[in-house]
């Protein structure tokens, strides 16, 4: 790994940069007429004089080049790793004398003496990334290239060389691989460099539970030497019988290069390092585990420590190594084992810190009320980085302009939007979602006028996916789903590449997706852009119609959910979601009668009761006669209902069905979120799914290209799984989690069904979002500190102390990029779990749990859309008002009149004139208030125990004025719902 300079991005053709002017500058603008391209398999179309201009006035927005963030390798992981000292080594092949490497036929191979890293020669590997043969022999049945990029090493055309042992080879006393690889310097100014290392092991299995021995290892620096490490603690290796080196085949996002990669290997050998640890849930030996990112001043605090000896701890400053605080270290015991919890919540003075404990010494955070702002900043880094069909500064040149969806005649081009992974296709739905969480976000500061320029640069970014959402909406019930291409096409029209998708149609669960984001956008962007407001409603009334024709009533059973298919809670959550919205961006009462009988549908799968009497409910199900459960693997939509459930309550105050929804909220975040989290005390990580025994029996999801990848024997089939084994691991699995009763575990962590489609952080995402809802509508400050601690395990306070954000704090891991580079901001799919349902973060990069994702980085959004912000306190005083927080102290003075604050979420005292009330404010929620001495009024509930199945509730009012008070119950009746009183100039009553 090393830092990429500044002359190592790529040089764009000047005179292309001309020609593209407006494609550069604007990503191809929205409503890009098919006519500007011409035909798809014509000769080259060269844009007309005044291309930019007209781009620039169809799309109405610029979009100005920016320079990614560059990340500080000297806080990466595999970057330390590469210092660690070798304790023993075993020599594979110095490359001195011929060995019996193979390579497939597009590999030249041969030996070379023009440098070597130890001795006198090394082993050369040439490829090219752009293949004419294979793509010539890659059509559709159109005529069309398929735009697939060859992703594994047992596919036709993979590049790939091999070293077979003649007998296999046990590796067991050995846990590190190393390779040194000399990277040629090329005119590809795509700079793509990502080599992968495998090995077979005979009789390894390939299960649910079992690690897959592939490592892919990117940012490759041309011209020097690169030592390639792999640290293989977690694999079976008593017989390992082949080693692989694979390059991924991914194009070239320039016309007339060949994209050839040459590279010269030497000195591959086994080492025995003092490895990483890679699953479990103790906190790793000298090192703490704590929030990388920092601590708002009235937040809550922790940390994990590793020395489980060590008494107190100590808080130092970060500039002098001062102590300025020592606390006492809590145990705790319990069935995961024994945690060294270090507590500082009490100190909330700002400044920059470092927590010590025992031996280990934590690294340089802050204690700020803008702890979360460089996760927003590198949020949108990631986002950037990710754009299709723009021209990113240190990764491509404006990509997949020659990808067009063909319907009825009509081409267009669908390069935009955010590539979807790493391997840089396009999905609707998560782009759609990501709008929304974009737009999330740009709210809460546009309302908040928090840097107003952070804001712009927030809905600069959601407007580079609306624009491409309307590119790919043909008409009512028309919009291409997806774009396919995992291959760098040329971008040059009727070229041999160029991609013609024959996908367009209806989706019911796209369409909804696209309703809700284009239906909010348009509310949001009313004011700012009417004309674009105007055609994102039309968009949104059309899509919400058909999608509510395509769901007449709930389904009686749910078939297995594919790994990016969505349930029937998703589906109506959703699309009851979007109701509310278009509501509020139109004020129809259609739209508020549908939400209401949508919500009543939502509610019909949610479970309220404590089936068999365990502990835990609020979890979800697929189908309205809950056949089955909620278990989300891979994507996770769970936030759909909870979110639903939220904008209805705000919404419909005065609806009957109020308290059901808020009942929903509550439900969930109390007997799913705060009940659940014992089983991971004292992370505290949101659970993922309730499972029953019989769960494990049902069919499984479709796992088609698991199925086509396991018929060769390969790394990451070395044996083919079994029926039998399968279920055998699951079964484990479901015995790891936390005993609810006979027949029901609780899994932290995912239940996975094969060994590929893992990764627990979207997951864990999604349901924080949800928590966070139910504590917003709830005012409930301790759910809203639990939902912030979910990101914090994200970022650092886990067992690893490695942050998942790829540049972001410390001890984080290169992602599975393969087509892309590293991203500052990125994430992936996230935490993986093979043994006692604990988490597990291995040393390789490796598809799709380390998978660089854009839906990863729209769960974060949105999180940092409620987390990220302050709460704002608008309203009126007629007197000279405080407002005092707890644990700060901090007071904020307001003189008599209207006021609109930013205030940092806690537990508050409002002094108003010879009154005080005590209130909490949440973090992203919004509160309007009235602080008028004269009709005060602070209330205390109390519920006295149950006599038979009544319940008394008491309450205890102070104040002065008259006030109306309604109570509303869920799962009860009673007497007197509503009760006038008036308590005068100031009176306690009972």
């Amino acid at each position: 790994m090393a830092d990429r300079t500044k002359d190592q991005y790529p040089k764009f053709s000047e005179e292309r940069r001309n020609l593209l002017k407006g494609a550069l500058a604007l990503g191809v603008g929205t409503m890009m007429p098919a006519q500007l391209f011409g035909n798809a398999f014509a000769a080259t179309a060269q844009p007309a004089d005044g291309l930019a201009d007209k781009l620039q006035a169809l799309s109405g927005f610029s979009f100005p080049l920016r320079q990614l963030l560059k990340p500080n390798l000297d806080n990466s992981l595999d970057y330390k790793c590469l210092f660690k000292p070798v304790y023993e080594t075993l020599l594979i092949d110095d490359m001195e004398t011929d060995g019996k490497w193979t390579a497939s036929s597009v590999v030249e191979m041969e030996y070379t003496a023009e440098r070597a890293k130890v001795g006198t020669r090394s082993l050369r590997f040439r490829t090219h990334q752009r293949n004419e043969a294979y793509i010539k022999n890659s059509r559709r049945e159109n005529g069309s290239f398929t735009g697939s990029g060859v992703l594994f090493d047992m596919l036709p055309y993979a590049a790939k060389i091999s070293l077979a042992f003649d007998t296999p080879r046990d590796w067991s006393a050995f846990n590190r691989i190393s390779l040194w690889c000399y990277l040629h310097p090329s005119e590809n100014p795509n700079p793509i460099t990502s080599i992968s290392l495998q090995f077979i092991c005979e009789g390894a299995t390939a299960g649910p539970m079992d690690p897959i021995a592939v490592h892919y290892i990117g940012d490759l620096k041309p011209g020097e030497w690169n030592h390639l490490v792999w640290e293989i603690s977690e694999f079976q290796r008593d017989k390992v019988s082949e080693f692989i080196l694979f390059q991924p085949i991914s194009g070239v996002p320039v016309n007339g290069i060949d994209g050839r990669l040459t590279y010269d290997f030497d000195q591959l050998q086994l080492e025995r390092v003092d490895v990483e640890p890679v699953e479990g849930w103790a906190a790793s030996s000298g090192k703490i585990g704590f929030s990388h990112v920092g601590y708002r001043p009235a937040a809550v605090k922790l940390a994990f420590s590793g020395d489980l000896s060590a008494k107190e701890f100590q808080l130092l400053d970060a500039g002098s190594s001062a102590v300025v605080a020592a606390f006492p270290a809590r145990m705790v015991e319990n069935n995961r084992g024994r945690f060294q919890v270090l507590d500082f919540t009490e100190f909330t003075t700002p400044g920059q810190y470092r927590l010590r404990c025992g031996s280990a010494t934590g690294g340089e955070f802050p204690i700020s009320d803008d702890a979360w702002r460089s996760v927003i900043d590198k949020t949108l880094n990631a986002f950037y980085g990710l754009r299709c069909g723009f021209a990113v500064p240190g990764m491509h040149d404006a990509c997949h302009l020659d990808v067009f969806a063909s319907y009825n005649g009509e081409k267009r081009s669908i390069a935009g939007g955010w590539h979807d992974a790493a391997n840089m296709t396009q999905g609707s739905g998560r782009t759609h979602l990501s709008i929304f969480a974009l737009l999330q976000l740009y709210e809460q500061l546009q309302q908040r006028q928090i840097e107003p320029e952070l804001a712009e640069r927030v809905l600069e970014e959601a407007l580079w996916g609306i624009e491409w959402s309307l590119k790919v909406r043909f008409g009512k019930d028309l919009r291409c789903d997806y774009m396919r291409a995992s291959y760098y096409t040329d971008s040059e029209v009727g070229t041999i590449d160029d991609v013609v998708q024959e996908n367009v149609g209806f989706d019911p669960f796209q369409h909804t997706r696209a309703a809700l984001a284009t239906g909010y956008a348009a509310r949001i962007l009313k004011s700012k852009d009417p004309e674009l407001s105007r055609r994102l409603l039309k968009a949104a009334e059309e899509d919400y119609a058909s999608a509510v024709a395509a769901y007449p009533e709930p389904p009686s059973e749910s078939p297995p959910i594919y790994i990016n298919q969505g349930s029937w809670r998703d589906r109506i959550g959703y699309l009851t979601h979007t109701a509310v919205e278009l509501y509020r961006a139109t004020g129809k009462r259609q739209y508020a009668v549908d939400a209401a009988h949508f919500g009543r549908w939502l509610l019909q799968v949610q479970e309220h009761r404590f089936v068999e009497g365990i502990p835990i409910a609020g979890y979800f199900y697929e189908d309205a006669r809950r056949t089955r459960i909620v278990h989300e693997f891979h994507n996770s939509f769970e936030e759909s209902g909870l979110l639903a459930f939220k904008a209805l309550c705000e919404a419909f105050p005065d609806h009957p069905d109020w308290i059901q929804w808020y009942a929903g909220l509550l439900i969930y975040s109390e007997y799913f979120c705060r009940q659940g989290i014992a089983a991971s005390s004292p992370y505290d990580v949101i659970p993922s799914a309730v499972w029953r025994r019989e769960d494990i029996d049902a069919p499984l999801p479709l796992d088609a290209m698991g199925e086509r990848l396991a018929a060769v024997k390969s790394p990451l089939y070395p044996t083919k799984p079994t029926a039998e084994q399968v279920r055998g691991q699951m079964m484990r699995m479901f015995e790891d989690g936390a005993y609810l009763g006979e027949n029901h575990r609780l899994r932290v962590f995912p239940l996975w069904h094969n060994n590929i489609q893992h990764g627990a952080t979207t997951v864990h995402m999604s349901k924080t979002a949800g928590l966070m809802a139910a504590a917003q509508v709830r005012n409930d400050y301790t759910l809203s500190e639990l939902a912030a601690r979910q990101l914090q395990w994200v970022l650092g306070a886990n067992p690893f102390s490695r942050s998942l954000m790829y540049g972001e704090g410390y001890d984080y891991w290169q992602n599975f990029t393969v087509s892309l580079p590293n991203i500052v901001g990125g994430l992936s799919l996230g935490f993986n779990s093979y043994h006692n349902d604990s988490p597990a973060w291995p040393n390789n990069a490796l598809f799709p749990y380390k998978e660089l994702w854009v839906f990863s980085s729209c769960r974060m959004a949105l999180n940092l859309a409620h987390i990220g912000v302050s709460a704002r306190v608008r309203g009126s005083a007629i007197s000279r008002t405080t407002f005092r927080e707890k644990r700060t102290g901090r007071e904020t003075r307001v003189d008599n009149g209207s006021f609109d604050l930013n205030l940092a979420a806690g537990e508050y005292t409002i002094t108003y004139g010879d009154r005080v009330r005590r209130m909490v404010f949440v973090n992203g929620q919004s509160y309007q208030l009235t602080l008028d001495p004269r009709r005060s009024i602070e209330m205390e509930l109390t519920a006295a125990p149950p006599a038979g199945e009544v319940v008394k509730i008491a309450a205890r009012l102070t104040g002065a004025g008259s006030h109306a008070l309604e109570l509303r119950v869920f799962n009860a009746t009673v007497e007197k719902k509503q009760l006038k009183l008036d308590l005068g100039t100031g009176e306690k009553l009972a």
